[in-house]
C-alpha cells in the first residue's frame, strides 16, 4: 500500500478552502489573478450593510412588489458626468461588484450595456415618460432577477443591484422622477433608487470632451465628407477642417454656460442644451426630487489620487463586499490618435476660469449646505487648475492633418491621376 504525503493529503482542502474565500468575496479566480490589489484601503468606521439596508428593500428583486406589473426598473443611476470616469467605475462594478447592466436590444451598439439613453430621449423620437414606456425601459433589467431566480435565497434576491450608467442622464431629473411614479405613484420605489455622480473639474472636462468630439469625428472622415452627430461640435464648417479648441470653446462652451431649466416632461420634451459643468445649479434640480441622501457625490480627482478610498465610497453606499476595494479600475475608452490636445492656451483657460470659478464656489457652498450620505468625501475635494500654454497645439494639430491629407493627394495624383477628379469631389478640394 502506498502511503499519501502531507501535501497530496491537504492539496484537496488547500484548493476547497481558496474556493470558499472567492465565493463568500464575490470574486472569481480569474479575477484574483488578473487585478492588481491596493496596499490596504481604510476602512469605514460605519456599517455600510447597515446604511445599504435604509434604502433596500426585502420585499423582493428590484423591490418589484412596489411596482406596477412587477416592473424592474434599475436602483443604481450612474447619472455622470462625461469624461469623469464613468465608464471606468460601471465596467469595474459590473466586473468586481457583480452589478448587473442594461440588456442590449437587437440592432443596438454593444455600449447600450453600459447606457441604456432612455432618459436622454430626443424630440420626436416618439418617446414619453409614462408607464407604457417605463415597461419597455424596465424590461432591460428583467433579466437581472430572472438570473437570480434559481438560487432561490430571498437575501440575495433582495440585495440585486441593476444599473444605469448613461452620463446624459444628470440633465433630466424630471424624466427620471416622472419614470418613478409612473411605476409606483406612491413615491416608495423612487426613494430606494441611488444615484450616484462623479465630477471633475470643468475646464478638464470640457477639453476632454472635445478630444473625444475630434477624435470621432476624424474617424468620420475616412468615409463622409463631414462630421454629424455630437461630433459635429468639433467640426468647423466654414473651413471645412477640425476645430481648434479655442474655436470649439467659442462655438459651443461660451454659447451654453446659461442654466436651461428642465421642463415637465409630461407636457413638454425639448432636449437641455446646457453645459454640464453647471454642476450646482444640476444638483439642485436631483436636491429637489430626491432625497440627499439618495445621491453620492464623487471628485474625479479624488479617483486619480486616492483610487482606494474612491471605491470605498462606492461600495458603502451601494453596500458591496468592501473587500472587493482592493482591486484597481481599468482605465478604459482611452482614444488618442496622435491628435489629442493635452493642454489649452492660457488665455482660453483665463476666459474659462472666469465662468466656471464662480460656478465651482456655488458648488462648494451647495455640498456643505446640503451633505451627503455618511461616506460622501466631506469636505468636497476642490477642484485643482489643469497647466495651459501660449501655443496652440490644437491648431498645430489639425495643420499636421491637413498636409498629411495633401501629401496623401499630391501621391495619389502621381500614381493614379485616373481617380483623382472623384477624390477631388469627395474631399472638395
Amino acid at each position: 500500500m502506498m502511503t499519501k504525503t502531507f501535501s497530496e493529503i491537504a492539496g484537496p482542502f488547500v484548493l476547497l478552502l481558496i474556493f470558499l474565500f472567492l465565493s463568500n468575496h464575490n470574486l472569481s479566480p480569474s479575477f484574483a489573478w488578473e487585478l492588481s490589489k491596493h496596499d490596504s484601503p481604510d476602512s469605514s468606521s460605519y456599517s455600510s450593510t447597515q446604511y445599504s439596508n435604509q434604502l433596500s428593500s426585502p420585499g423582493g428583486c428590484l423591490n418589484q412588489h412596489l411596482a406596477k406589473d412587477n416592473a424592474t426598473l434599475p436602483n443604481v443611476l450612474l447619472i455622470g458626468v462625461q469624461k469623469a470616469g464613468t465608464s471606468a467605475l460601471s465596467n469595474w462594478l459590473k466586473e468586481v461588484g457583480g452589478v448587473c447592466m442594461s440588456k442590449v436590444q437587437p440592432g443596438e451598439p454593444s455600449y447600450y450595456e453600459k447606457e441604456a439613453h432612455y432618459f436622454d430621449a430626443l424630440p420626436g423620437e416618439g418617446h414619453e415618460y409614462d408607464f407604457d414606456h417605463a415597461k419597455i425601459y424596465a424590461r432591460r433589467f428583467a433579466h437581472c432577477c430572472a438570473d437570480k431566480i434559481q438560487l432561490d435565497e430571498v437575501s440575495i434576491m433582495s440585495n440585486v443591484l441593476a444599473m444605469d450608467a448613461t452620463p446624459e442622464t444628470m440633465l433630466f431629473p424630471k424624466r427620471v422622477r416622472s419614470t418613478f411614479d409612473s411605476v409606483d405613484p406612491t413615491g416608495e420605489l423612487a426613494k430606494r433608487a441611488k444615484f450616484i455622480i462623479i465630477l471633475r473639474e470643468p475646464v478638464s472636462r470640457e477639453l476632454s470632451w472635445y478630444n473625444h468630439c475630434a477624435h470621432e469625428c476624424r474617424n468620420q472622415l475616412q468615409t463622409k465628407p463631414i462630421c454629424l452627430s455630437y461630433p459635429s461640435q468639433a467640426w468647423n464648417s466654414e473651413m471645412n477642417r477640425i476645430r481648434t479648441f479655442s474655436e470649439y470653446m467659442e462655438s459651443v462652451t461660451l454659447t451654453n454656460v446659461h442654466f436651461v431649466a428642465e421642463p415637465d416632461p409630461t407636457e413638454q420634451l425639448c432636449y437641455r442644451e446646457m453645459n454640464r459643468g453647471l454642476y450646482a445649479d444640476i444638483l439642485r434640480e436631483w436636491i429637489n426630487l430626491f432625497d440627499r441622501q439618495q445621491i453620492l457625490v464623487l471628485s474625479q480627482e479624488e479617483l486619480v489620487s486616492d483610487e482606494g478610498s474612491f471605491l470605498n465610497h462606492v461600495n458603502s453606499f451601494l453596500g458591496l463586499n468592501k473587500y472587493i476595494s482592493d482591486f484597481h479600475l481599468k482605465q478604459v475608452n482611452i482614444k488618442d490618435d496622435g491628435h489629442k490636445v493635452k493642454a489649452i492656451l492660457c488665455s482660453d483657460q483665463e476666459k474659462l476660469n472666469q465662468i466656471f470659478d464662480p460656478l465651482n464656489e456655488d458648488l462648494y457652498r451647495l455640498l456643505e449646505e446640503y451633505p451627503g450620505p455618511p461616506m460622501e468625501q466631506r469636505p468636497f475635494q476642490r477642484f485643482k487648475k489643469r497647466n495651459c500654454t501660449e501655443v496652440d497645439v490644437s491648431r498645430r494639430a489639425e495643420t499636421k492633418s491637413e498636409l498629411r491629407l495633401w501629401f496623401c493627394f499630391i501621391i495619389l495624383v502621381i500614381l493614379d491621376p485616373i481617380r483623382v477628379s472623384k477624390t477631388r469631389t469627395k474631399l472638395k478640394i
